[in-house]
């Protein structure tokens, strides 16, 4: 109850400091974890969002709506799922729209399909928050690169000093020359209780090469970096197929 009501607490502050900045950027998002059917393979996943999902929620789903297909690839034996489904829309009101529609009775074929295709173990809510906008947009059939780290404040820091951090490290991947976004995943209804940090970090990348030159940087320190306000463990790395791409205004 106190990781839940800190979950909160973290969610509504973190919309105090979009609102007193312009600049920052937020999205609805859910995320599934899932595992593949048996006879079946990540090809068949694929293959279901763009021919079957695609073209039913372009013609059912009211809002926009653009997801990715992530497939662990740098990772322990701590992650015991094939595949993570993470979908993004203007809003929550907007992503609900969305969740109505997939229980309507036109969404019924389709939604057998995804049933007999895969086996999700959890479903959850988020918000994401934009730290920084990719130089590079994606392109839907097209495969970037998802770093995911767990992340909690370090001790006297808080959300007040989001700003000024953000400035410092968009600041330091220009100097990199570096073309991915960095957002946050602030959990909300359906994400564990036992999850210990206070958001995840989402950093994307446009290649493994862009990946590499980042650790090499970081470990040999060649590019003088800002002091984090955070404390983060070891990335998860994902291979993220862009299944979906629906562009939406944002919310500022």
């Amino acid at each position: 109850m106190k990781k839940l009501i800190l979950t909160l607490i973290f969610s509504i502050l973190s919309f105090g400091y979009i609102a007193a900045d312009d600049h920052v950027i937020s999205y609805g998002m859910e995320g599934y974890q899932c595992n593949v059917a048996e006879g079946k393979d990540m090809d068949d996943v694929v293959k279901f969002a763009e021919k079957s999902l695609n073209p039913y929620a372009d013609e059912y789903w009211p809002a926009p709506y653009s997801a990715f297909i992530m497939t662990p690839f740098l990772r322990s034996e701590e992650i015991d799922f094939d595949f993570a489904w993470v979908g993004f829309t203007n809003n929550h009101k907007e992503l609900g729209t969305i969740q109505d529609s997939w229980f309507s009775e036109a969404a019924t074929k389709t939604s057998e399909q995804w049933s007999k295709l895969s086996d999700c173990a959890s479903q959850g809510y988020y918000t994401a928050i934009e730290a920084r906008t990719p130089s590079v947009p994606f392109v839907e059939g097209e495969t970037t690169y998802f770093a995911v780290y767990s992340c909690s404040f370090k001790e006297g820091k808080s959300v007040k000093d989001l700003a000024e951090s953000d400035k410092a490290w968009n600041e330091y991947n220009d100097k990199r020359g570096f073309t991915g976004g960095v957002w946050r995943w602030v959990p909300g209804p359906g994400t564990s209780n036992s999850f210990e940090g206070d958001f995840f970090l989402n950093v994307s990348y446009n290649s493994w090469e862009e990946l590499g030159e980042y650790i090499d940087d970081a470990f040999w320190e060649k590019t003088p970096r800002p002091e984090s306000i955070l404390n983060c463990d070891k990335p998860r790395v994902y291979a993220a197929n862009n299944v979906r791409n629906r562009p939406f205004e944002v919310s500022e």
